[in-house]
């Protein structure tokens, strides 16, 4: 996906995202946003090291604040721990 995305940017030399990290609700909130950070900055640093300037580039980790399914079981835990992204510009 990631090469995927890498690939597009280079067909589409004038857009820009912002990558989100996210992560489920175990564990305490300082952690899961560092982790969150982490994961988006983790697929920043891919994506430039295949070639995409930084200024193209921005990430931000949320935490646990912005899950897709209610945390309430195993499954829907793992579809809240992810990585978007967002178009910015063209």
């Amino acid at each position: 996906i990631l090469d995927n995305m890498v690939d597009f940017m280079n067909e589409h030399p004038n857009l820009k995202i912002a990558i989100h990290g996210h992560t489920d609700d175990i564990g305490k909130d300082d952690f899961n946003m560092a982790l969150s950070t982490d994961r988006a900055y983790s697929v920043t640093a891919y994506i430039h090291e295949k070639g995409i300037t930084k200024e193209r580039l921005i990430f931000k980790g949320f935490g646990e604040t912005k899950p897709l399914f209610p945390n309430t079981n195993d499954e829907n835990r793992a579809k809240n721990r992810r990585t978007e992204f967002l178009i910015l510009s063209k």
